[in-house]
């Protein structure tokens, strides 16, 4: 049964890569996309002042675009509401956010948020949308929450190095609470919209992901059937042996060469017969074809010493 399901997976997808043969080949297909717009901002103090203008970075390539207004689902195509990247290298692409208030000759940027990884939503190799909470959190007392615990982390790995080789003990100073990551509360949550658009060439590549993987299950359901027909086979094998040893319902060996019954001693007078005038005689055999000669032989020599007795008798 796994193995039909796997064939017919394996043909859905070939067909798929066929339909995307015959209709590839547009420029509109060649390059992949991203669209990025921002539905609504979740302020987290009542007297914080929430951003306007968002600057969207990618790491791979390295582009920033900037949203100005918040995305208006009455007028979609409205312009600072949506921004597009397009050519993005799915593996190592990372998305942060710069949060900016104030007019736009004055920005003042408020603060930041972590990078996010655009994988999940790029591996599938389909146009796929998706809604994530991204925190921006103040820069006003230094880098963000996950980059603080990266080097306190690190210092403190680093003074545990320094304590190995004087050979002094330092977990009290490890666990001191003044090298704890203080814990920031975000400025806002920013409800975020990104739609991802593969091109024709990423689609291709994870229908030929997809169609490995079938094929790997494929062959492993024909392997554990194997198994399965040959310990199947093994078991009958030593059913069968189990029954010769028990002395159960087995063919003996040499019942095929049985001896013939004795014949019995034809009497002469039917063997006189047969050899004489019997149907399979060679009287009977020999005659009728011999039968021919003769007539031919004996017509022949009469007509050659006594054919004048055939002759008419001369006119008077």
């Amino acid at each position: 049964l796994e193995v039909m399901e796997c064939e017919k997976e394996i043909q859905s997808i070939k067909s798929s890569l066929k339909s995307l043969t015959s209709s590839s080949g547009g420029a509109e297909t060649s390059n992949n996309s991203l669209q990025v717009s921002v539905h609504k901002i979740n302020a987290s103090g009542e007297d914080s002042t929430a951003p306007g203008t968002f600057k969207v970075n990618l790491s791979s390539p390295i582009e920033e675009r900037t949203i100005t207004q918040l995305f208006d689902p009455l007028d979609p195509a409205a312009e600072g509401g949506i921004v597009t990247f397009e050519q993005l290298e799915t593996s190592n692409a990372l998305l942060t956010i710069e949060a900016f208030s104030g007019a736009d000759d004055a920005l003042v940027k408020v603060g930041t948020s972590a990078a996010h990884d655009l994988l999940p939503l790029c591996q599938d190799g389909e146009k796929s949308s998706s809604t994530v909470e991204i925190a921006i959190v103040s820069e006003s007392s230094g880098e963000p929450v996950l980059e603080s615990k990266e080097s306190d982390e690190w210092e403190d790995a680093v003074d545990e190095e320094k304590a190995e080789e004087e050979g002094v003990a330092k977990e009290s100073d490890a666990q001191s609470p003044t090298k704890e990551a203080k814990l920031q509360l975000p400025l806002c949550t920013l409800s975020v919209q990104l739609e991802y658009t593969p091109s024709a060439n990423d689609k291709r590549d994870s229908l030929y992901e997809k169609l490995n993987e079938v094929s790997k299950r494929k062959a492993a359901a024909i392997e554990k059937l194997r198994q399965s027909a040959a310990a199947v086979n093994r078991a009958k094998m030593a059913e069968s042996d189990e029954g010769k040893g028990k002395g159960g319902n087995v063919v003996k060996a040499g019942f095929l060469n049985k001896s013939k019954p004795e014949a019995k001693a034809v009497p002469f007078w039917k063997r006189w017969y047969e050899k004489t005038i019997g149907p399979q005689s060679m009287l009977w055999v020999v005659g009728p074809i011999a039968k021919n000669y003769f007539i031919f032989i004996g017509c022949s020599v009469f007509f050659h010493y006594k054919g004048d007795l055939l002759a008419l008798p001369p006119p008077v």
